[in-house]
């Protein structure tokens, strides 16, 4: 970890992913944008944690057209993880720099929270590949195997922007934002 917190807190890197989060935001916002009013996104069909709720989005999202498209950005969403969890290691190993307050675990810890989440966020969209893939015959136990690990990837989201917060706001008191 220690060899690439340095890498990762590098601007010109940190900009990169910044800019391809925002891309990636940009075309799935235009995405959820174009479809039916009423239509239920992705993060509905993330969340779903039973077999009848997953089913029941599908069936909406074949009815308003837009099953292929959904399949095709989860194949997209498999690169976005790549770019966010960048972006969020980068500014928390930028923001995290080691003061008499903290030790020197909980930097490297922090910086993992966005990898972590990005790992999960990968396989929740394979396992979502595979089954928007399978027809009705999902099975409960993968769904909500895949709904947790979403569940998970958020609350690893959450705790990665409620860190920036706090130590943008710590430099922020300490005189230190540069």
């Amino acid at each position: 970890m220690s060899r690439v917190l340095p890498r990762l807190a590098r601007w010109p890197i940190v900009a990169l992913c910044g800019v391809l989060t925002v891309v990636f935001l940009l075309h799935f916002s235009a995405t959820e944008r174009a479809a039916p009013p009423g239509t239920p996104g992705v993060l509905s069909l993330e969340l779903a944690f039973t077999e009848e709720r997953f089913n029941g989005i599908v069936d909406q999202w074949v009815e308003a057209g837009t099953l292929g498209v959904q399949q095709r950005n989860l194949w997209l969403d498999l690169l976005f993880p790549f770019a966010y969890a960048g972006l969020l290691s980068g500014l928390l190993g930028m923001l995290a720099m080691p003061s008499s307050s903290e030790t020197r675990l909980a930097i490297p810890i922090l910086v993992a929270l966005p990898l972590a989440a990005g790992v999960l966020d990968w396989l929740e969209n394979g396992l979502l590949i595979w089954l928007l893939g399978q027809g009705h015959y999902q099975g409960p136990v993968l769904v909500f195997l895949m709904s947790s690990i979403s569940a998970i990837k958020w609350l690893l989201l959450v705790v990665s922007f409620a860190a920036i917060i706090y130590q943008v706001l710590r430099r922020v008191v300490a005189g230190r934002l540069r």
